[in-house]
């Protein structure tokens, strides 16, 4: 028998150095319930193709681990919005070989940075998003979606608004594929003020009025270095940041959160133990009563 939470699942980002199988096991040792992953070095356009043997052992230390709600984090050098030709083709091609390796790891969806118009307007970007969409989904037949990343709109990123959000999804021609990754981090440099539950549910209620909030698939957990607006994705420690602990107190035992995986995207500190801490004080604001016992 194992002990699992019935709400509030959460986790952190945790390396694959030395296999992807190996950060299910340091998920388990931090006490995870939650893990995201990269699918390959996010700082190179490829990587070395999955064997079946790598395919296997994450499989098997999936099983080992019970550790069921696992997704991945697309790399930093995509730009489904580049205007750039020879960059734009590459990320597509680079998404696409992300797509089928999470096809293959069995993940359930794809965390995105929508992109970066570079100057030619808002508009334009969000138009070369949605034909890169396109253009990937009319070759990826897997069931993997892709999670929209709410971002912190620093420079000419796109995913800044919640408008940005909504139009990709209403326009895309693909939107039963696309799903919203929202970051607290992000979220507050863009201007969302989240440090109290009532700030919480106006962004809730703003949210919901362009989108069902069930679109929302994953919630990436940060406090931020910069203020309100600042437009800095600069993330710190929760409770040590210009957020604050009581944000995250709110959403550990909010029902709007409650289905959603939560992940920490903090500063790690030596040996992980930044990371261990702080899921030991959130699991804390759960409670015991949302425990349940699995046969």
């Amino acid at each position: 028998m194992s002990l699992q939470p019935t709400s509030h699942r959460i986790g952190v980002h945790c390396s694959i150095a030395g296999g992807h199988h190996k950060a299910l096991y340091l998920g388990r040792d931090l006490g995870c319930e939650v893990v995201q992953i990269f699918t390959k070095n996010n700082m190179q356009w490829k990587g070395s193709a999955l064997t079946d043997e790598s395919v296997r052992k994450f499989r098997a230390a999936r099983d080992e681990t019970g550790i069921k709600t696992i997704f991945a984090h697309a790399g930093y050098l995509i730009n489904l919005a580049s205007n750039n030709p020879e960059n734009l083709e590459k990320s597509r091609i680079s998404l696409l070989d992300e797509l089928e390796r999470c096809r293959l790891l069995e993940l359930p969806f794809i965390v995105l940075h929508p992109g970066a118009h570079l100057w030619t307007g808002e508009e334009e970007g969000l138009e070369r998003i949605l034909d890169s969409l396109d253009w990937i989904f009319h070759r990826f037949e897997g069931t993997t979606r892709i999670a929209l990343e709410a971002t912190a709109g620093q420079g000419t990123l796109l995913g800044g608004k919640i408008e940005h959000l909504a139009m990709l999804l209403n326009a895309s021609h693909h939107r039963k594929r696309l799903r919203i990754c929202l970051d607290t981090c992000h979220l507050f440099a863009a201007g969302y003020d989240l440090r109290t539950k009532a700030d919480i549910e106006k962004y809730i209620a703003e949210f919901s009025q362009l989108l069902p909030w069930e679109k929302v698939v994953c919630v990436h957990l940060n406090d931020s270095k910069g203020p309100l607006g600042g437009r800095k994705d600069r993330h710190a420690l929760l409770g040590q940041g210009q957020i604050g602990w009581e944000c995250f107190q709110v959403i550990m035992g909010h029902d709007a959160f409650a289905e959603i995986p939560l992940c920490l995207e903090t500063p790690k500190g030596k040996d992980n133990i930044n990371d261990l801490e702080t899921l030991r004080k959130l699991k804390k604001l759960r409670g015991n009563s949302l425990l349940k016992v699995i046969e």
